[in-house]
Parts: C-alpha cells; sequence; structure tokens
C-alpha cells in the first residue's frame, strides 16, 4: 500500500512536467497587441481614401479600393506576428507585406517589400500561384524560396492547401528571423524564403479590389541579427498622400476648367 501511494504522489507532483510536447501553456501568449481594436492608432494610410482603411467591432476593414497599403509606424526586424483574415466574395484578393518601404514604388501601388499572400482559395487556379499562401518578392525585393518555383521566380508555393473559402477565418502565423520568413496557415508551417533583402522594414495590409476583414493583429519582436545598412528598408521621412485614388478631395478646380479633371 505504501509503495501504491508513493508511486500516486510522484505521479501528481510529476504530471505537470510530463505533458506530451505541445500541451500545456499557449506558446503565443507572450505576443502582443498590434491593434487596439479601436482605431487605427500606431497605423498610417499610405496611399488609400480615408475610407479604405477603416475599424469596425474589433477588427480593421479594408474596402480593397483604391489598391494601396496601410502599414505600421514602426519598422520591424526579427518578428513573431499572427493574425485572422476573412474574405468576403470569392475570389477577394489581399496581402500583409513584410519588411515594407514608407512609399509605393514607382509607377505601382505597392512597396518594394515581401506579401504574404492572402487570396480567396477559388480564385484562378495556376500552377504558378495559389490563394493559401504564397510568399512572394515585391517592386525589387529580393529572396530564394523554400521549394523552386516552376517558372523560376522568387516565389514561394505553399506544401498544401489550408485556407477556408470566403466568409471563414483563417489565421496567419509569420515568423520572420534574421532574413528568413516562415509561413503557418491555419497551424501549420507551408511556406518559407530565406536570403531575404530587406530584412528591416514596415508590416503593411494590403488593399486590393476586394473587401478583407483582420483581427488579433498580435505580434513579438525578437532579438536583432544586426542588418547591414543595404539589408533595411527605407525610413518614412514625413511624406503623405495627396490624392486619395478615387476622388478630388484636397483639390480645387479653376472655374474654366470644370469638368476637365
Amino acid at each position: 500500500m505504501r509503495t501504491t501511494w508513493t508511486l500516486l504522489l510522484a505521479a501528481l507532483l510529476l504530471g505537470p512536467l510530463a505533458l506530451p510536447s505541445g500541451q500545456g501553456a499557449d506558446p503565443s501568449d507572450d505576443l502582443h497587441p498590434l491593434f487596439n481594436g479601436k482605431d487605427l492608432t500606431g497605423w498610417v494610410n499610405v496611399n488609400c481614401a480615408p475610407e479604405t482603411f477603416t475599424v469596425r467591432d474589433n477588427m480593421i476593414v479594408t474596402t480593397g479600393i483604391p489598391s494601396g497599403l496601410l502599414r505600421t509606424e514602426k519598422q520591424y526586424e526579427n518578428f513573431i506576428i499572427e493574425l485572422e483574415w476573412k474574405h468576403l466574395t470569392r475570389g477577394g484578393n489581399s496581402g500583409l507585406f513584410v519588411y515594407a518601404d514608407p512609399l509605393p514604388g514607382v509607377g505601382s501601388p505597392y512597396t518594394r517589400g515581401v506579401e504574404v499572400q492572402i487570396l480567396d482559395i477559388d480564385y484562378q487556379k495556376s500552377p504558378n500561384w495559389t490563394g493559401h499562401g504564397d510568399l512572394f518578392s515585391v517592386q525589387g525585393a529580393s529572396l530564394v524560396p523554400d521549394r523552386p518555383h516552376p517558372k523560376g521566380w522568387q516565389r514561394c508555393l505553399p506544401s498544401e492547401e489550408r485556407c477556408k473559402g470566403a466568409g471563414q477565418w483563417n489565421h496567419y502565423r509569420v515568423e520572420a528571423n534574421n532574413g528568413v520568413i516562415k509561413l503557418a496557415v491555419n497551424g501549420k508551417v507551408v511556406s518559407g524564403v530565406s536570403k531575404v533583402t530587406p530584412r528591416k522594414g514596415y508590416l503593411c495590409l494590403e488593399a486590393e479590389g476586394a473587401e478583407c476583414h483582420f483581427r488579433n493583429i498580435r505580434l513579438k519582436e525578437l532579438p536583432s541579427t544586426n542588418p547591414k545598412p543595404s539589408e533595411v528598408g527605407q525610413e518614412a521621412v514625413g511624406f503623405h498622400s495627396l490624392f486619395t485614388g478615387l476622388d478630388l478631395r484636397g483639390w480645387k478646380q479653376d472655374p474654366g476648367h470644370k469638368g476637365h479633371w
């Protein structure tokens, strides 16, 4: 009997230490909100109309029109970011930009950086892109995909399809560290890239033609790995957009030229 009680006591004392891997404390508990759920404090509208990105019901909502970006006020180097997103319509398109510059490239609504694709799964099936977790370079950023692209593009296609369709929430976890980015879609890593340049910059949410909702945006910064100046995105120096992309708000037409613009 004494042996039985001794074993039982040992099991009770050691039980919390013997949980199977993956159980116990949530490893994401040390991530902190990047969005306060009330307004866009900490975020900057790069090149869109004021109504393109708004806050509703603890979500950042983009109308998708015009195409453009909402970026963080701060640059980030090494980090883990988690967010949930949902498209409202079939074929909806959006994205999360990592290591972005503060201003779009010439002739484009988008900045240099790495895009984490947020595209409805039912959008045009193609061997060259998917709707469930591509990572790819934009506007002059460079990277090496974990798996070679069929056409040699700087784009990693996901190893499997895990996204839910329009009207359903999806979860992304992006870990970026020392020029390596890994994307987990709904709980499993499916995409990765390395040798990313730049490897420090702004984070952006993308407007690209369709309404998309974002919530539970949380981030944890990781220790710096001291990027070279050439590996750091441009710093914001106070430029802001003079054109909404939708109408002539902020502009005045001379009386003799009304209707010409």
